[in-house]
């Protein structure tokens, strides 16, 4: 009978424990997990005074609420160890969306976030985010409106800081790519961060487009999220998927064409600023993976080549052209006064910059003519191909150096070229001169340019805007 008793009492506790396991679902075994937490991206508050803010979303698991749902939120935000902001929540369901928004920010500095969420049968998650709060905006206004600076080498990419090696835009990109170098870049001053790219901008294969090209911006690459920006003296970073500078495939992760993820925020180096007048200059750089190194230049306010837009002719006067061993010597020769008059077929050629970068000589009938160019003696005479101005030429100005693309285009005498003088060297696809004079004075400007034509013969000629 003992035994009997002890069995009956075994199968009882038995069956309890049973029924306790499945909760009254004997036939599907459930598993209560803990939490799950998402942290989404700081979205403000990575500047001193400015609200700080963060989304994150919590599940519950894998039970579908057969044993539990969420129960409480806890967060405690600490610096140095010291707790500077916190607080809780009740929560319910499978799903929710938590904010954190603390108005008025933090102080500079390195902070803590440590998040704690349970559920209703006791279950307990964890998660944490360290961040830096930087302080107020830095000496370098990068406020306004912004574009890539439409030079050589305002994009290049190599497997070292600054490096070039694998790849950098050439001066005739930036025409290629002129609905590229025409997006518009904005830093607000309440944080938010613009991209306008017009009707079209550069795209590339992983976009979707059969070939690389000009075409309608591709989302979310388009500028047509809201995004927001963080600035410190040595880092600029962009929040919002999509925000972007310089080639949208570039994130922190790696390049988008090879795989990396779209980016919910990109941080970039700032490796060079620099301001003269109104016009600023910024470089930013940006680790695309590892040991894949880019750096994209921008420009704001009117670009160093709108010093030289206009109308120029040679300046009548003494040494106007001259020649020497060194920079600036006019040691084996230079135009005399009397010069001014023989040449004045010569001294009356307009040289314009126009503001779109493109760059014409117009000669009239007749320029001054040397006997390299088929003539049987240097005298005034009908210009002469390719150096007769009816070419489609093209410039860019840095502010240093002034670079004239396309066969013929010059300014002063057109056998000075960097290789030698022609005909003794081949006839090049462009010209580079220093600029090393550049004046206004009662609206009237003057320019000296410097060129060297092979090794040790220095030209140099003198400019006046009319």
């Amino acid at each position: 009978m003992r035994k009997s008793l002890f069995n009956l009492a075994a199968l009882s506790m038995l069956s309890g424990f049973m029924w306790a396991c499945d909760n009254g679902y004997t036939d599907v075994p459930v598993v209560d997990t803990p939490p799950i937490i998402t942290l989404g991206p700081i979205t403000s508050g990575l500047t001193e005074g400015q609200d700080f803010k963060i989304d994150i979303t919590l599940s519950d698991g894998i039970d579908e609420g057969r044993i539990s749902t969420l129960a409480n939120f806890t967060y405690t935000i600490t610096k140095g160890g010291t707790t500077v902001n916190s607080g809780s929540q009740d929560l319910s369901g499978d799903n929710q969306k938590v904010t954190i928004e603390v108005k008025g920010g933090f102080d500079p500095g390195d902070y803590n976030l440590d998040i704690r969420v349970t559920d209703s049968n006791g279950n307990e998650s964890t998660e944490n985010i360290s961040f830096r709060v930087a302080s107020s905006r830095p000496a370098f206004d990068i406020s306004g409106v912004w574009t890539m600076e439409p030079i050589a080498g305002a994009m290049r990419v190599g497997p070292a800081p600054g490096s070039s090696e694998w790849w950098q835009n050439s001066s005739g990109d930036v025409s290629a790519r002129a609905c590229f170098f025409d997006d518009k870049y904005t830093f607000n001053n309440d944080g938010s961060f613009k991209i306008d790219m017009g009707g079209l901008t550069w795209l590339e294969t992983w976009q979707g487009v059969a070939a690389d090209g000009c075409g309608i911006p591709k989302s979310p690459f388009d500028g047509f999220k809201n995004y927001t920006y963080t600035y410190t003296s040595t880092t600029l970073t962009l929040i919002g998927e999509g925000a972007h500078i310089g080639l949208a495939k570039v994130n922190n992760a790696g390049e988008i064409s090879n795989g990396a993820a779209i980016a919910n925020q990109i941080a970039y180096t700032i490796v060079e600023q620099t301001q003269q007048g109104n016009t600023r200059k910024m470089t930013l750089r940006i680790e695309a993976g590892t040991g894949v190194w880019w750096d994209f230049k921008l420009i704001s306010g009117p670009p160093a080549s709108a010093a030289i837009v206009g109308k120029w002719k040679m300046e009548p006067v003494e040494a106007a052209l001259s020649v020497g061993p060194s920079a600036g010597s006019r040691e084996w020769w230079f135009n005399t006064t009397a010069d001014v008059a023989t040449r004045a077929c010569f001294f009356d050629d307009v040289y314009t910059f126009e503001a779109n970068g493109t760059f014409t000589i117009d000669m009239g009938a007749q320029t001054w003519l040397e006997t390299w160019q088929g003539i049987s003696a240097d005298g005034c005479g009908t210009p002469k191909s390719p150096h007769n101005g009816s070419g489609s030429f093209t410039y860019i100005y840095d502010g240093g150096t002034l670079r004239l693309i396309g066969q013929g285009a010059h300014v002063g005498l057109p056998k000075a070229v960097n290789a030698g003088e022609l005909p003794n060297v081949a006839l090049p696809g462009e010209v580079t001169y220093q600029v090393v004079g550049l004046t206004e004075t009662a609206g009237v400007k003057r320019m000296t340019v410097q060129v060297e034509a092979g090794t040790g013969v220095w030209w140099t000629f003198k400019l006046i805007s009319v």
